[in-house]
């Protein structure tokens, strides 16, 4: 008995070949699909860190390259003229601004804490602070967007705020034995001078701070503003809240207060008078156009 032949199409093909065929094509194409796919997100990862760029490689990458370091040049002509909305209409000055749209010196950012972190802010604020004049609240930030660990700071804060006011937060006070006096306040400042990082922090901006003053004594503004320096006292301040961890550094901010003389404490310690008080009230004009210039403010 002879097996039958198998059936053939209009090629010539056996069917079951066609079949297999068939099967090993659409294979092949979802292999195609997968590896297109996963080039595409090794595309946009790598687009996203070439946008993350810092703004001293991103100033140094384009001094390098003729095109951007021409048109940057001429960028720099176009802001720092008198009428900046006249200078920037002019041709020249938006052929430069659309070529350096391109360039990742337009996209670069800066991180908190970073080495030369202020030439990185002068590099950024070289060129955009001059495209957002007038536009001061919708200014985007120098800085690269927080990450997920930073975003937990705010929501451990909305923890220890509400763990100040009930007394229960971890590492904070607990005011509910009605028989001792309950102070948020004093309790956190103690609890700061018992960890090691925190007490010296605190220590160094009080001290920088309140130097030459009268220990008890509220300063006069003239007295303030002779007596301390306050650009020192500002990055003293700026150290505490960058260096000490935020359970110590918001128990101080945060702490609730039942009467006045707590609430002047409070605002003594963590905002000294050197860091704001003058001998005369600035114009709130003089205030923006000096904050513009300080990479920091």
């Amino acid at each position: 008995m002879t097996a039958r032949a198998a059936p053939f199409n209009a090629r010539g093909l056996p069917i079951r070949n066609r079949n297999m065929y068939i099967y090993i094509y659409g294979f092949l194409l979802f292999l195609d699909e997968l590896v297109f796919s996963m080039s595409g997100s090794s595309a946009l990862s790598e687009s996203g860190n070439q946008d993350s760029m810092d703004c001293l490689r991103a100033t140094e990458k384009c001094n390098q390259d003729q095109k951007c370091s021409h048109r940057f040049r001429i960028m720099r002509q176009c802001l720092a003229g008198k009428d900046r909305n006249t200078m920037l209409a002019n041709r020249d000055c938006q052929v430069a601004l659309e070529v350096l749209q391109e360039m990742d010196l337009f996209d670069c950012r800066c991180k908190r804490g970073m080495k030369k972190e202020m030439q990185c802010l002068q590099s950024y604020w070289s060129i955009n602070i001059g495209l957002t004049e007038g536009e001061d609240f919708y200014e985007p930030s120098p800085y690269e967007p927080m990450t997920p660990h930073r975003h937990s700071d705010a929501f451990r804060l909305a923890s220890i705020i509400s763990g100040i006011h009930s007394g229960t937060s971890k590492g904070q006070p607990h005011c509910s034995d009605p028989s001792r006096p309950c102070n948020p306040c004093l309790d956190a400042t103690k609890a700061c001078n018992l960890n090691e990082n925190c007490k010296r922090q605190r220590s160094n901006y009080i001290s920088t701070c309140t130097r030459a003053q009268t220990q008890g004594q509220q300063p006069s503004q003239s007295q303030s503003q002779d007596s301390c320096n306050r650009k020192r006292c500002h990055k003293a301040l700026r150290q505490f809240f960058e260096r000490v961890d935020t359970q110590y550094t918001y128990g101080l901010l945060f702490c609730s207060c039942k009467d006045q003389a707590c609430a002047e404490r409070r605002r003594q310690t963590i905002v000294p008078s050197c860091s704001y008080l003058d001998k005369s009230k600035p114009n709130c004009l003089q205030l923006r156009n000096t904050c513009r210039l300080d990479v920091h403010c």
